[in-house]
């Protein structure tokens, strides 16, 4: 009889124990929960210099970001103001501060960040890194968005809105090495649709001014690529084009924001967009090695209407060209009208 009292109580004083455990270890999970729910993630975004591109680039990012995430994300966006040394100590002060994101803008400041960021996610924005250097990685730990247009992309748009050009100055900055390839791929490209190149290489905005005195009076167009420090001048080079009377073709939409006569390229605000939701991917624990580089596919055409130095363009060339390639055809003065 003892006995059996005895198993009673030690029966229920197992079940006393375990429901007091079972009870605690649901607080412990729902506390854990708790915090996960309430922890803050962190992202640094490495700004590589000022212009109105790479202002749209990260407001697109940042617009995905927080929607998403309301008060549960921080984004750090540090600009380099185009110094090397500073693009460096950003991104040392990213790594120390183990941020659970690093957002490299264009192909240098990605270049830079893959030679310092070995193991901490990367996605990269507008930059060139190809899916078979991607995965080269090891570990793997970048993915990103692609914008780049190819020369022969573009001589094709110069060919199909001006039909009888026969010359073009290319202005392009010695200091970005992706340059190389896509002069090479323009020039050679150019010989076969017998059309003359004539390349200008500057180093800094402060030869500019001798660029544009050197551009060729047979000259019909002036080209500049998708360059961060061409886009940081082109305020500078538009009145010194203008003054040649012939239209200044750009490849991103934030140059024609700043005075270029016409791009043909992708909405900035797209590419931020774009990364915002790979970001969110990455965030949420997606694998990198599952997401590869990711191009941007939907091009425009930027341009604007009723300028002085638009005057050697024709809009219904404009409309068919856009019309034939699928391409948006985007009226800056009015679109910019719409943004205040």
């Amino acid at each position: 009889m003892n006995n059996s009292k005895y198993q009673s109580k030690f029966k229920s004083s197992i079940f006393v124990f375990c429901s007091v455990l079972f009870f605690g270890m649901g607080l412990l999970f729902a506390s854990e929960l708790s915090q996960k729910s309430n922890l803050v993630l962190r992202v640094g975004v490495l700004v590589p210099m000022q212009h109105a591109a790479l202002e749209e680039i990260v407001d697109g990012f940042q617009t995905v970001l927080k929607e998403h995430y309301g008060d549960r994300i921080s984004i750090n966006v540090q600009n380099a103001q185009g110094d090397v040394k500073l693009e460096r100590s950003i991104l040392e002060l990213f790594k120390g501060q183990s941020v659970d994101l690093i957002v490299p803008i264009g192909t240098r400041a990605t270049q830079m960040t893959l030679s310092l960021i070995k193991e901490m996610p990367i996605v990269s924005l507008a930059a060139m890194v190809s899916e078979s250097e991607r995965q080269k990685r090891k570990p793997l730990n970048i993915t990103g968005i692609l914008d780049e247009i190819g020369g022969k992309e573009k001589l094709d748009f110069i060919r199909g809105i001006l039909p009888t050009i026969k010359e073009i100055t290319l202005i392009y900055h010695s200091g970005n090495e992706k340059n190389f390839e896509e002069v090479a791929e323009l020039k050679a490209y150019a010989q076969q649709l017998g059309i003359t190149v004539q390349p200008i290489v500057i180093q800094n905005l402060l030869e500019l001014t001798n660029a544009a005195q050197g551009i060729s009076e047979k000259s019909g167009a002036v080209l500049i690529l998708k360059d961060h420090l061409m886009a940081s001048g082109i305020r500078l080079l538009v009145p010194l084009v203008a003054a040649r009377h012939i239209p200044l073709i750009a490849s991103d939409e934030g140059s024609v924001k700043e005075g270029a006569t016409i791009a043909l390229g992708v909405r900035e605000k797209m590419i931020g967009e774009e990364g915002g939701h790979l970001a969110i991917e990455v965030l949420e624990g997606k694998p990198l090695a599952s997401l590869p580089m990711q191009p941007l596919k939907e091009l425009a055409v930027f341009y604007h209407s009723k300028r002085d130095n638009n005057l050697s363009l024709d809009e219904v060339v404009l409309q068919h060209f856009a019309h034939q390639h699928a391409y948006q055809l985007i009226d800056m003065n009015v679109d910019m009208k719409k943004e205040h």
